[in-house]
């Protein structure tokens, strides 16, 4: 910058060119202050030299402190420019660069000094160069704003995202151009468009989920009244037994995508979890070679869980370790209570919790694969038939967030892998977990069965009928209730109704409900539905019933369920 000239020599040097002049007239030949020769004169003449000397120095300040403003503002501008957010460059008619800012060298990851008569199509990907031929005749056609998106391509770096915005100069001859890294929000819009496209598969989950459910509550029971032939045949009941394997399989799969298509929060009850873990491993081991070692803690503290998911991520990982020992081997499941500390689980706020740890003797997960595996869609095994597409551990991993705990992971090739699920205590519920133990069989009961699905409802009555209770069935809510009334009136009072939630073309279980129990405060009913996002299902106290049934479900839940209800009401 050059340097400004002192104030005080200015002024000074303007009164020695006001004096020389002075003393020039007074001495030239013939001038008016020879003739005069007044001293008056002389002393007047002074004083206008001394006045406009003054309007000199002030014109000469106003000038100065202009100066010094635009100084001022030329190097805000500067600053503005060169340290601003976004990139800047002025490209002329051809695209090259004429100037740049360090924002706009920072993204083309060259130096600010060495970037001048560069062409900018260079740093475009070659699919975008296109966009920004035609975006720059936009501009020097005209004094519009414009605008584009083109990706950057920048020696080994990622591809960047940027939303190009410029404007000619008034000469015509140049443009300035604004870049902004997009990136991250395309990323963003991204994301957000995969999670609009899971909420859209988590509506129509929700809506085939009833009717699929159903299929596979008549293909359980089914087989399930088959293996109680006498005698099944070996041949027959291994069939039987791979059809009962691959329709739990199903009901598996059929919650996972559910689960993470739904995104809903867990409906969580404080509940000691050793049944629940036992239950959910035998499931997964279901027709494999693949044994499992129980190291349960007998005075395990309880855990605020909703049951269906934290089963759901114990038969995930199980299903992990079976695929990772294909042949036979042993998975080790432990839980015990732990008071963990800041430097083994930072992302863990301070408090008590439930450990469950998941080991196996497999394969093992590779050091680079291994921070990549609760990734949306990250997979290492085969896409296609029985393999899955990777959505497993993800599914693991959201569950356990919103359960306010965490998952960690630790492997070594050829050795195993092992999973530590941490899930937040409740101290507040006494007493001791009992293991998981077989269902008492209710005692005889009369049962009202009202489900529109003819099969469900048929396989439904013939079970309980298997059971030894007597069963009566209804197609929809009013034809429930006019059994019930009618059973009153003969003195032969239901001990147990059970209730579909949805029926397409009638009064629903909830509406019936209400009904019953005005006609019988009294009444003990058990919801049963296969839409498994219904509040009632995961709530059925609170909606007046005593049970529920998730749909699919096996005799054995069908006998569990009726006898704790039964269990509540008094024998006749």
């Amino acid at each position: 910058m050059t340097k400004r000239p002192n104030k005080t020599d200015d002024s000074a040097e303007m009164r020695r060119h006001a004096e020389a002049r002075l003393r020039d007239q007074q001495i030239k030949p013939g001038s008016p202050i020879e003739n005069r020769g007044s001293e008056a004169d002389t002393r007047r003449l002074l004083h206008e030299l001394e006045v406009h000397q003054v309007e000199l120095e002030m014109q000469n300040e106003e000038l100065a402190e202009a100066r010094d403003k635009t100084e001022a503002l030329l190097e805000k501008y500067t600053d503005f420019y060169d340290f601003a957010p976004v990139g800047y460059l002025t490209l002329d008619q051809t695209g090259t660069i004429l100037e740049a800012n360090l924002a706009a060298a920072n993204l083309l990851e060259v130096a600010r000094s060495a970037l001048a008569s560069h062409d900018f199509g260079q740093f475009v990907s070659a699919t975008d160069r296109t966009v920004l031929r035609s975006f720059l005749e936009r501009i020097f056609s005209g004094k519009i704003r414009q605008c584009c998106e083109v990706t950057l391509q920048v020696p080994g770096q990622p591809p960047l995202a940027v939303e190009l915005e410029g404007i000619v100069y008034e000469s015509g001859k140049a443009c300035r151009l604004i870049l902004t890294d997009i990136t991250e929000l395309k990323r963003a819009e991204a994301d957000r468009l995969i999670l609009n496209k899971l909420e859209s598969t988590g509506i129509l989950a929700g809506g085939i989920a009833h009717d699929f459910n159903n299929l596979l509550t008549v293909i359980l029971l089914n087989v399930e009244l088959a293996q109680m032939l006498e005698p099944p045949g070996e041949e027959l009941a291994g069939y039987l037994a791979e059809a009962k394997k691959a329709s739990l399989l199903a009901r598996s799969l059929t919650a996972q995508l559910v689960t993470f298509a739904g995104g809903g929060g867990p409906v969580r009850q404080a509940m000691f979890l050793s049944g629940l873990i036992q239950e959910s491993v035998q499931l997964a081991l279901i027709g494999s070679q693949v044994r499992c070692d129980f190291l349960l803690a007998e005075d395990l503290w309880a855990a605020d869980v909703d049951a269906g998911q934290i089963g759901q991520v114990i038969r995930n990982l199980i299903l992990n370790a079976r695929e990772a020992m294909p042949t036979a081997g042993t998975v080790t499941v432990s839980a015990k209570n732990v008071v963990p500390g800041a430097q083994e689980q930072p992302a863990l706020p301070a408090g008590e919790y439930v450990q469950l740890k998941i080991a196996d003797q497999g394969t093992g997960i590779a050091k680079d694969v291994l921070p990549k595996i609760f990734d949306p869609y990250f997979s290492t095994k085969q896409r296609g038939m029985k393999k899955g597409m990777g959505l497993g551990l993800t599914i693991c991993h959201s569950i356990i967030q919103k359960h306010q705990g965490a998952i960690t992971v630790e492997s070594t090739v050829g050795v195993g892998t092992t999973f530590h699920i941490y899930l937040p205590a409740n101290r507040k519920l006494r007493g001791v977990d009992k293991l998981l133990e077989p269902a008492d069989d209710p005692r005889p009961a009369r049962i009202l069965v009202m489900d529109d699905d003819e099969g469900v409802k048929e396989l439904v009555g013939q079970t309980l009928s298997g059971m030894g209770h007597t069963v009566e069935l209804a197609k929809d809510g009013r034809s429930a209730i006019e059994l019930y009334q009618t059973a009153n009136r003969l003195g032969r009072r239901f001990d147990v109704v059970i209730l579909d939630l949805t029926v397409y073309s009638g009064m629903g279980g909830q509406e019936t409900l209400e009904a019953l129990l005005k006609l019988d405060p009294g009444v003990q009913a058990i919801a049963m539905s296969g839409n498994v996002f219904d509040p009632v299902l995961l709530e059925p106290e609170r909606h007046g019933f005593k049970g529920a049934l998730t749909k699919p479900f096996e005799a054995s839940r069908l006998r569990g369920v009726l006898a704790q209800v039964t269990s509540r009401s008094p024998a006749k």
